[in-house]
């Protein structure tokens, strides 16, 4: 589908440094230390880094202790996800439960709150950079922030300071870049820019993959659509419009197109997507069982990428399982596995100058047209607040 070719992920021009090289770091073996630090669940909820309780050895046995860990709205087929949960079950013999594998980053925040001291609470989630500032800061009249607990994985320093969190609530993890799948089996001319999706073909056919005000994938959808329609990192109101004028020519179909699978696609009630390129890829693969041909566009102009952020529930039910995971999703190991699922791992400056890239990984990431923008904490925290307030008018 996608033409190769020398160009690969550049860091943000938003935050003002651009990369043109994937990442490596330094090799995750884990920080062998003495058994003889203290290895409880008590210790190890209040950890802050894997010296904190005797090391890797001691966090791997503790977690082997606590048999099972809780993650939430991880969709198998979500940047591989579904690899990532086996392989790190099998690896250290425990039980993985993904309690809400739909779910949007509003949902996990939720869920930490709502089912804090219950053996179901989230030990781990995976949430868009708006959704983890508040999580640490909070969200008035619904919760006071920090939601998350503080931890710093032993490739902390491998992470570029703008994608994590200071304190160590949260860190980037994985990014995609927000494109266009649409069902070439019946849309016989290619879009090439949102402005395309207002064609007739596209008739009550244009889905997102969940409510843009919930989820980021959503989110990342208009921010996309702002930069295709005069708008910028700091002006999102451009793609609210957009949508306005999608819903107004009756394009916009408001079913959840992505978030809960592919049967929208499949049953033809939508006919274009506009969702993560790792998503795209994937249904891409699973429509073609049905006679669909699925392609794949990313407009033409500057692509919109969003990095994921990984945390820790403060509340976590299996705080040693959930460090485990968060130091085997940095490793070069887990960021190879969000590569082979077509995403682009927080960590891949330094994979790269380490030589910890998998080519077999790689190979699945899409080149780029050019240079990526992706907005910055401050600028996705006020993009997403005017969209909170202006989508339910702006689509009905």
């Amino acid at each position: 589908m996608y033409r190769r070719s020398g160009r690969r992920w550049l860091r943000p021009a938003a935050l003002g440094v651009a990369v043109s090289t994937l990442a490596a770091f330094a090799a995750w073996s884990g920080a062998a230390s003495t058994a003889s630090a203290a290895s409880t669940d008590a210790c190890w909820a209040k950890a802050v880094s894997l010296s904190s309780c005797g090391g890797m050895t001691a966090l791997i046995a503790a977690a082997k202790a606590e048999g099972a860990i809780n993650l939430t709205a991880d969709p198998t087929t979500w940047a591989n996800y579904g690899n990532i949960m086996k392989d790190f079950g099998a690896k250290y013999g425990l039980a993985v439960h993904d309690s809400n594998p739909d779910g949007t980053s509003a949902e996990e925040l939720s869920e930490i709150t709502l089912d804090r001291g219950k053996p179901s609470e989230p030990d781990v989630v995976d949430v868009g950079p708006s959704f983890a500032e508040e999580g640490v800061h909070g969200v008035p009249g619904s919760f006071k922030g920090p939601i998350f607990a503080q931890y710093k994985t032993a490739e902390w320093s491998e992470i570029p300071a703008t994608w994590k969190s200071p304190s160590g609530y949260w860190a980037y993890d994985y990014s995609g870049v927000m494109s266009i799948g649409y069902n070439a089996s019946v849309i016989k001319t290619a879009p090439t820019s949102f402005a395309s999706l207002l064609n007739p073909e596209f008739k009550d056919a244009v889905g997102l993959s969940n409510n843009p005000t919930s989820s980021n994938a959503g989110f990342s959808a208009v921010y996309a659509a702002a930069l295709d329609n005069g708008g910028s990192l700091d002006n999102i109101l451009p793609g609210i419009n957009f949508f306005k004028q999608l819903n107004t020519v009756g394009n916009y179909n408001p079913v959840e197109a992505g978030g809960a699978g592919d049967a929208p696609m499949a049953d033809k009630t939508v006919l274009a997507t506009l969702d993560w390129t790792f998503n795209q890829l994937s249904w891409q693969q699973e429509l073609k069982s049905t006679g669909i041909d699925w392609k794949i566009v990313i407009p033409k102009g500057t692509p919109y990428a969003s990095y994921y952020a990984m945390a820790i529930s403060a509340y976590a039910p299996h705080p040693a399982a959930a460090r485990l995971f968060l130091e085997y999703m940095y490793s070069p190991t887990g960021q190879n596995l969000w590569m082979e699922g077509g995403a682009v791992p927080a960590t891949i400056t330094a994979m790269e100058k380490n030589h910890t890239v998998s080519k077999a990984a790689l190979a699945a990431v899409p080149p780029l047209p050019e240079p990526p923008a992706i907005a910055s904490q401050t600028q996705s925290t006020k993009a997403k607040a005017l969209v909170v307030s202006d989508w339910a008018s702006a689509v009905g």
